[in-house]
């Protein structure tokens, strides 16, 4: 806006951050404080100079020797060639000098065994140097400020503690007594802290801390975090990327942490985007956060497999004890943020429920005065969750779904099979310049769905948990509660000798590690790199052995454990390496070993790949609970088989948190077979408790099957005419029950005439008789509409249908995006997920019935037809200014928006009959 923003950390806003605690503890709401000031950056204005964010950047200038160079150090930064680089200034006068090295040029890259350090030689930016004959690198390094929002330096400690110290302080003299209470965290976005051209992030004092740490000076190495300097190239910038890790936890998140610990306060941070490994950052936090969302920018599947920053944090969680896993959902989702559904963000929710998310802030809900769309306050990057959306009154469902998910997903502990070898210490040794790549620029390629589609899940497991936490018994890797009888090594070329040598006494203990793609042969750091380059041979050679053929896979046992070596596994960019999962060398072996917890029988049925169908699995105390979501645009009626045994299921229901006992199961030797119907992208939860139905039905075409024991009876919901069975085990003994149904009719299409009226503040008033049902969008008149619409026929059934045993309901077809039907004035539901139906047993009388349906699409189709944003309304001129602040790329990006979805009620409208059935046992 023109005017009317409040400072942060002003008195002004101080004020208000007081009012809304108050307001939330009388809501019964909890409040989380971003603790950098404003946006994401941890930093202000407030900040000293000397106290801010400092990177290492790099000049240089080749020389041909012999000659006597005397002048001016090379000052000239090079141009921005990274998303997350800004233009500064070259180095100034007042720009720190950190060291002068010289090295000669051989064959394209600096000889190690060349390299001078002139760094004594320097009068203030000048040198005087002979350079001996040949090619020459003469490079200076230099500490400059990268300048980005007053960012605090996140290398020193001291001043963090006294950021902390700082904005903590300001918060806690207003609102202290509600934290831990009201105010549940303090919160710190991912790590988008600018980089200089060519810089790393660096601090006063780190040449002197490295020395301290690593046993070396690190100035005449210098030129290799930049340059290739031959085979200690790798070792120098695993050295000098540990050591960013470790200054990063003792620097930034341990202050942060212990401050709010000190303040019976939480820290919630993204922890990825910096120099810190993204697992022990994740461990290290009170409350990790996750973020991408599935089905991003209009380009990701919604089967998001990829392993990212999500799987990071919630390994790191699992690894480290930290139950509780948020995420920033929804940023991205659209490009067009007006353009989001109840059912894309349900569907994106899923996916981070099953990357390990059970809490969720939304991105987001912008304050603003304004009860109609506003432009200014709003962030390209956030969907529209808010009153000004025209689907807000039917957020509730969402809502009240994602919390009931939230509370399951937080209950008992997270399990999986699969350990999947962290490759950060890989990516280490390659690249120091790209901390602000998320996975470290690491090609994950299709494992992430191998791994899930096949009914398997996974952690990520990082050499701080291998070497120092995990212990290897009953043939499986254990941390705390986390069993894994798998490992895997994926492309890994370089790995720490002492994390092969746990994954070596794992194997000899009995576990199974598989080597993909490579076996490493390198180790890490400098140190005596020599000798343990030669041992980490020694002992991978004896441990693998290489695969024959392009679907080989390479077998060893050893010990009691079992080792193998398969290429054509994250890289399959050949549509040729590809293979049906029923037949694939990878998923073989996987199930050679441990069956899958989701089991799906490819061959059975019919199928050579799952698109969507997935899981995540908890165990609580005896029982296990697994929330099950299909992610893909289809029903899905698999059976699938849950690797449990002994126990009976129950489902429970989060869209309305019903729990039913399911009676229809059958025990294989793999597990327990459930018959799951699930319609698109629908989710449900299946609970295992101990104990032995000694009723149960074992297949059968019936829906909604259920037992009564003591009177020996089976019953259901036939859908449609025909014979219908339920094979029974009675105590042990399997009975087959038939019978035939003959007098479902087929379904009734309410094919109207519909009355339709829309109107809205900003649409004049429409009414249409319609013959045929069709989308707003394909009429010129309606497509700019958002809003809600009416729909009104009657309908009438006849009399049989409308008593026991038959059960009605109302299916819509295809609808864009939220119906709520009413039958004489009375709402029987909601439909705000595709294939969902309502039930209308018992809501019809006889004869005509009045059927009302009001169906809301989206902001789009309004925003699309705009020109200008919507103007301030005058009673808030003179608080917020007349005219926009700065003008928002929300409304140019979505003005002339084509296609528009699909909106309104296209039908068709069925009433569907179906017949409840009961069978008798012998």
């Amino acid at each position: 806006y023109e005017k009317g923003n409040i400072e942060y950390l002003s008195d002004e806003y101080l004020e208000m951050a007081k009012h809304t605690v108050a307001e939330a503890k009388r809501l019964g709401m909890e409040v989380s404080f971003n603790f950098g000031g404003p946006g994401w950056v941890i930093g202000g204005d407030w900040v000293p100079q000397e106290d801010r964010s400092k990177n290492l950047v790099p000049t240089q200038i080749d020389l041909k020797g012999p000659i006597v160079f005397d002048g001016p150090l090379p000052t000239e930064l090079a141009e921005p060639s990274r998303s997350w680089e800004h233009k500064v200034p070259d180095i100034q006068a007042t720009d720190p000098l950190v060291a002068v090295v010289a090295g000669r040029i051989e064959e394209g890259r600096i000889d190690p065994n060349s390299l001078v350090v002139l760094s004594d030689r320097a009068v203030g930016q000048s040198l005087r140097w002979e350079v001996p004959e040949g090619e020459w690198r003469l490079m200076a390094f230099w500490l400059k400020f990268t300048g980005q929002g007053a960012a605090v330096d996140h290398f020193d400690r001291e001043a963090m503690i006294r950021y902390c110290e700082h904005v903590g302080g300001r918060y806690e003299s207003v609102v202290g007594e509600e934290f831990g209470k009201t105010v549940d965290s303090f919160f710190c976005d991912s790590f988008e802290v600018s980089l200089v051209p060519n810089g790393i992030y660096w601090s006063t004092g780190l040449m002197e801390e490295f020395a301290t740490r690593k046993g070396y000076d690190l100035t005449p190495y210098l030129p290799a975090v930049w340059q290739d300097m031959g085979e200690i190239t790798p070792k120098i910038r695993y050295d000098v990327n540990e050591f960013l890790h470790e200054m990063g936890l003792e620097a930034f998140f341990d202050p942060f942490i212990d401050w709010c610990e000190e303040h019976g306060i939480k820290g919630r941070i993204q922890p990825y985007g910096f120099t810190t490994d993204n697992i022990e950052a994740a461990g290290r936090t009170h409350i990790p956060e996750m973020e991408i969302t599935a089905g991003e920018k209009d380009a990701v599947p919604w089967f998001d497999t990829r392993i990212g920053p999500k799987k990071y944090v919630s390994s790191g969680a699992h690894l480290y004890g930290r139950n509780i896993v948020t995420t920033e959902a929804y940023t991205y989702l659209h490009w067009r943020p007006f353009r989001s559904t109840l059912e894309e963000l349900k569907i994106a929710s899923d996916i981070y429920f099953r990357t390990g998310c059970n809490k969720i802030y939304h991105h987001g809900y912008v304050f603003h005065p304004e009860r109609d769309i506003s432009l200014a306050p709003s962030s390209d990057s956030a969907m529209r969750i808010d009153p000004t959306n025209v689907w807000w009154d039917y957020y509730p469902h969402l809502s009240s779904y994602l919390a009931r998910c939230c509370h399951l997903l937080r209950q008992g502990h997270f399990t999986a099979d699969i350990a999947v070898y962290s490759p950060l210490a890989n990516q280490w040794t390659k690249d120091v310049l790209n901390a602000r790549r998320w996975t470290r620029d690491f090609d994950w390629g299709s494992l992430g769905k191998l791994l899930v589609a096949n009914g398997y899940d996974f952690d990520l497991l990082n050499d701080d948990t291998l070497q120092n936490r995990a212990t290897v018994e009953d043939q499986q890797i254990w941390v705390g509660d986390l069993g894994y009888k798998i490992i895997l090594l994926p492309n890994i070329e370089a790995a720490p000798l002492e994390t092969l040598q746990f994954i070596e006494q794992f194997v000899r203990e009995g576990g199974v590690a598989i080597a993909l793609e490579r076996v490493p042969d390198q180790s890490v750091g400098l140190a005596d790199w020599e000798e343990k380059d030669e041992e980490v041979r020694d002992l991978v050679e004896p441990l693998f052995t290489d695969p024959i053929g392009r679907d080989g896979v390479g077998e060893r046992e050893v010990g009691r454990g079992w080792t193998y070596y398969i290429k054509k596994v994250i890289d399959r960019s050949d549509v040729l390496d590809w293979r049906s999962s029923a037949l694939d060398p990878f998923i073989k072996v996987l199930r050679h070993h441990v069956r899958p917890d989701f089991g799906i029988d490819f061959a059975r049925a019919g199928i050579r790949e799952n698109n969507g169908l997935t899981f995540v699995h908890r165990v609580v105390g005896d029982s296990d609970l697994y929330f099950v979501t299909n992610i893909q645009d289809r029903p899905s009626e698999l059976p699938i088989t849950f690797r449990v045994e002994g126990k009976v299921p129950s489902i429970w229901n989060p869209y309305n948190g019903e729990v039913h006992r399911l009676f229809e199961y059958k025990i294989m030797r793999e597990g327990t077979e459930i018959p799951l119907r699930l319609a698109p992208y629908e989710s449900t939860f299946i609970f295992f408790d101990p104990g032995v139905d000694p009723l149960h039905v074992s297949g059968s075409n019936l829906l909604n099957v259920g037992v009564d024991a003591e009177r020996k009876r089976i019953d259901g919901v036939a859908t449609a005419n025909g014979a219908v069975f339920a094979s029974v085990v009675n105590e042990g003994d399997s009975q087959d029950l038939e019978t035939v149904i003959d007098d479902l009719p087929a379904p009734f299409i309410l094919d109207g005439p519909w009355n339709l009226v829309l109107e809205s503040p900003h649409f004049s008033r429409v009414e249409k008789q319609l013959f045929h049902l069709e989308s707003w969008t394909d009429d010129p008149q309606t497509e700019s509409f958002s809003g809600t619409g009416l729909y009104q026929t009657t309908i009438e059934i006849p009399k049989p249908y409308l008593s026991d045993p038959y059960v009605l309901s109302l299916d819509f077809g295809k609808v864009g995006q939220v119906a709520e039907a009413f039958v004489n004035g009375e709402s029987i539901g909601v439909h705000w997920m595709r294939d969902q139906v309502l039930d209308l047993t018992g809501h019809l009388d006889e004869g005509p019935n009045d059927l009302r349906i009001e169906v809301t699409n989206t902001l789009i189709n309004r925003v699309s037809h705009l020109t200008e944003p919507p103007p301030l309304p005058p009673e808030l001129e003179a608080h917020y200014g007349k005219r926009l602040y700065e003008k928002s790329g929300q409304l140019s990006a979505s003005v002339d928006f084509e296609p528009l979805p699909a909106s309104g009620l296209m039908g068709p409208v069925r009433v569907v009959v179906r017949k409840g059935v009961e069978l008798s046992v012998d």
